[in-house]
């Protein structure tokens, strides 16, 4: 990280804490009031997600990790497989996505996606999914404080704090949907309607193949601290043998492949090469470990996840509990998973969400107290004035780190939070050009029966295709397939040289000189559309 971004965390975190803190003693003296409507405001404008997606997907900034899923869809909905072979010419055996990420409720936005076989539907799900969230979420605030204002402004801030923001925006994947599925467990769990509590956990476990980690983490936590046994063992023992079942006997038998290893192991190369491996060295070389979980880096993102709702949830840490079995694969992979920009921590939300309701009575109490103290002439009732405290440090949160229009990094183009590569936030992004629509035009003049090499940004217009190869690739590893058409942009969408769709003439040349086995078809606008002479 370099030291203008450190400058820039320094003040953004400062500004947060500070101006929270003045709200708050800036409402206990005044007195506002008409805070429902600004919370409906807010809940409201937050319709934003949706239009952002459309426009970033029709101005070409949704790239592979968008495609493979409308492509897994299209598959699902023509042949009943959730094939992928996108997937195959990156790693041979991996046709079934199932062997890949054990996500079998992919089949349940098939059903929509077969009256309307369009990007647009997937996105339009996963909008309408993921804000659903706020509905267990208002359910279990109210269920535990009783406050229906209070129900409000957790919706308000769920809607609004930048790791769900960044979650529902970065392209697709199924790990999000973890998020409202652990919600509705949550409050049928606080409600014992056990039956529906339980469907809760199977959907939760179905998600992603590690999300029943998590489950497990939450049937200890019943079993241990809530003194609810039965529910508590069964929930554990569920989480657990999913887990065991789904990554070593149903995944593996998917694969068409020998020598299966997970797609994630190679996070974990520093601890071996299988999850035994990672476990007994685990054990074995404590201090190894220790160093690879406490870099700066990872312990910064854990407090940036924290950070927009003041560190709350800390006064609830037993909740907490529930979090380190997702929190601990993460600090313990070598990629930068944990991040607060990133949808690996979705299992985690809910329960971080949770710690906040549950820790909300243990800081009024401990306002209440100081005000009682300060002002004791005054009756000072401290739950409004801290909620919109808590409120405005998340929105200056959401200026200085997050994805929205109101934030800085929208604004401003070489001001960025994260120096990722392919994800920006810049109102740039979302401008769709007449070069946009001709892209469009060049896609639809490639069959559905090709295969298609193409830079990232194509790839989501081509799902439709037999295949699409990331440029300049024209053959699968193992190879077995070959592009048949070959598109490319020579304007590269306008991107920065950092990134990874960013190609040279270098790389177009592999094309435009190989005249024996190439022949142009279209040219327009730095647009070139090739066929493979047979």
């Amino acid at each position: 990280m370099n030291k203008s971004l450190i400058i820039f965390y320094i003040i953004g975190i400062f500004s947060v804490l500070s101006i929270s803190l003045i709200t708050y003693f800036i409402v206990i003296r005044y007195h506002f009031r008409r805070f429902n409507g600004f919370l409906y405001f807010l809940i409201l404008s937050s319709v934003y997600l949706i239009f952002s997606q459309f426009f970033k997907y029709h101005s070409l900034h949704y790239y592979v990790d968008f495609s493979h899923w409308t492509q897994i869809l299209y598959n699902i909905v023509s042949s009943g497989k959730p094939l992928s072979l996108n997937q195959e010419f990156l790693v041979p055996g991996t046709m079934n996505y199932l062997s890949v990420h054990f996500v079998p409720l992919i089949y349940l936005l098939a059903l929509p996606f077969r009256l309307w076989p369009y990007s647009e539907t997937l996105m339009i799900l996963n909008f309408l999914l993921m804000t659903s969230s706020i509905i267990p979420l208002y359910k279990l605030a109210e269920s535990y404080q009783k406050n229906k204002q209070f129900g409000l402004f957790m919706v308000a801030l769920l809607l609004w704090y930048p790791t769900f923001q960044y979650i529902l925006l970065y392209e697709f994947e199924m790990l999000r949907f973890s998020i409202p599925i652990i919600l509705w467990m949550l409050y049928f769990w606080k409600k014992r309607k056990t039956g529906l509590y339980f469907i809760f956990v199977i959907l939760a476990v179905l998600v992603r193949e590690e999300v029943g980690l998590t489950i497990m983490m939450f049937g200890l936590y019943s079993l241990l601290f809530k003194k609810r046994r039965k529910v508590g063992m069964v929930t554990a023992v569920i989480g657990l043998i999913s887990f065991i079942i789904i990554t070593q006997m149903i995944m593996p038998a998917l694969r068409s492949s020998d020598g299966y290893m997970h797609i994630a192991m190679g996070s974990f190369s520093a601890l071996g090469n299988s999850f035994g491996e990672i476990i007994m060295n685990i054990v074995k070389h404590p201090l190894q470990t220790l160093v690879l979980v406490l870099k700066p880096i990872k312990l910064a993102n854990l407090f940036m996840i924290f950070l927009p709702l003041l560190f709350i949830p800390l006064c609830a840490p037993i909740v907490l509990i529930n979090t380190f079995a997702n929190f601990g694969v993460l600090l313990l992979s070598e990629s930068l998973h944990l991040s607060y920009m990133l949808f690996y921590v979705s299992p985690s939300i809910p329960f971080i969400f949770l710690a906040l309701i549950k820790g909300w009575p243990k800081l009024t109490k401990y306002l209440n107290k100081r005000g009682n103290k300060n002002w004791p002439k005054a009756k000072v009732n401290v739950n409004s004035p801290a909620m919109k405290a808590v409120l405005v440090g998340l929105l200056v949160s959401n200026v200085f780190f997050g994805p929205s229009p109101i934030s800085l990094q929208f604004w401003f183009k070489d001001l960025r939070p994260a120096p990722f590569t392919t994800q920006n936030f810049h109102y740039s992004v979302y401008e769709i050009s007449n070069h946009h629509r001709k892209a469009r035009e060049f896609c639809k003049l490639i069959p559905d029966s090709a295969i298609v090499s193409a830079q990232h940004f194509f790839h989501p217009r081509l799902f439709k295709k037999k295949g699409t190869m990331i440029f300049p690739r024209l053959e699968s590893l193992d190879n077995k397939y070959k592009a048949d058409y070959v598109l490319f942009d020579k304007t590269n969408n306008y991107l920065k040289k950092g990134s990874p769709s960013y190609k040279t003439q270098h790389d177009f040349d592999v094309v435009e000189k190989d005249k024996r086995n190439w022949q142009l078809v279209k040219s327009e606008n730095g647009l070139f559309l090739y066929k493979r002479i047979k």
